[in-house]
């Protein structure tokens, strides 16, 4: 009996160990971000002291040219590892949201503490621009730029030490929309740069943020001057609703989906999400949902509870889907 017990122990500690070895650097990343997560649950602000207008200004390279097209020149930011953990940096890529013509590459406040949690951790960011709609709609380009803004990373994987098999998407509000097209699309599709045709665009997963997923729920009557003029200019509607309707675009080989969405969005049905997560449940796509009691559209009025949710749920996701 004494010698099958400590066979059961030496090969749990065999396990362990192996365990150990293949997911050091997942269970190494889990610590250092649940660390960091416990000090900012002690000592986040409420709700109404936090900005959601200002943005982060501490990043390594500012306004890197990607791409130029029709006289129209795009740039990204790059935001360096604090920690060199990895032989190649995973890449978070964040695309902004401001209703399809409004917005830039600045990263909020909201989202740099837990941005930064990943730097420390070996992670690099990403903030991207893509063209803004000033009179006519535009989705194909705003695709094509951020699909371009992805290729651009796979061309330039060996001057940046980023590592491509390891690069997610988090996109904001319309930001959100233009990313699910571009991560669930084809990789050949949505291409726009001569210099980039041929490269890749695939992505590992995707975090979207109140995106619409269907554009025939979209409060219209809550669009500003500028949106409703240019839907308004759409001929046929119905046809361009179904081309850049993301939940449209879902397969069980998209990339693995955190979906999350506050129920007091009076602009983006929350519902929206709702549908697209039964989407992919039905089609066998990996997805979460993550509904937020009281935020509205753009983390409007987000809850000190809400925003534990949110970085709880992020931090879950990433590290799920992390190197080994």
């Amino acid at each position: 009996m004494k010698k099958f017990i400590k066979n059961i122990l030496i090969l749990f500690l065999v396990v362990v160990c192996i365990f150990s070895i293949i997911f050091h650097k997942r269970i190494i990343l889990c610590y250092g971000l649940i660390d960091k997560f416990l000090s900012f649950k002690d000592n986040i602000a409420v709700a109404q002291e936090i900005d959601i207008n200002t943005s982060s200004t501490a990043m390594d390279c500012r306004d890197v040219l990607y791409k130029s097209t029709n006289g129209v020149q795009l740039h990204l930011d790059i935001y360096s590892p604090i920690n060199q953990v990895y032989k190649s940096s995973p890449v978070l890529m964040y695309v902004h949201g401001g209703a399809w013509a409004y917005g830039d590459k600045s990263i909020p406040d909201v989202l740099t503490p837990i941005l930064n949690s990943f730097r420390e951790e070996g992670y690099t960011i990403i903030s991207v621009e893509y063209e803004l709609m000033h009179d006519t709609e535009k989705f194909d380009k705003q695709v094509s730029d951020v699909k371009d803004a992805i290729r651009w990373i796979y061309k330039n994987k060996n001057v940046y030490n980023l590592d491509t098999n390891e690069i997610g998407l988090i996109g904001v509000s319309s930001g959100a929309h233009i990313s699910m097209l571009a991560a669930y699309s084809d990789e050949n599709s949505f291409e726009d740069e001569p210099g980039l045709i041929g490269y890749p665009s695939k992505v590992k997963y995707l975090v979207d943020c109140f995106g619409p997923t269907d554009l025939s729920l979209l409060n219209t009557s809550d669009l500003n001057y500028d949106l409703s003029n240019i839907f308004s200019s759409i001929d046929d509607i119905d046809k361009t609703k179904k081309m850049y309707n993301p939940i449209n675009y879902v397969n069980k080989d998209i990339p693995n989906t955190l979906i999350i969405h506050g129920k007091a969005d009076e602009l983006v049905p929350y519902e929206s999400s709702v549908m697209l997560y039964d989407k992919c449940q039905k089609e066998n796509a990996k997805s979460e949902l993550i509904l937020l009691d009281f935020s509205s559209h753009d983390f409007s009025g987000i809850s000190k509870d809400d925003i534990i949710s949110f970085s709880t749920g992020l931090l879950k996701f990433i590290i799920l889907n992390s190197p080994l």
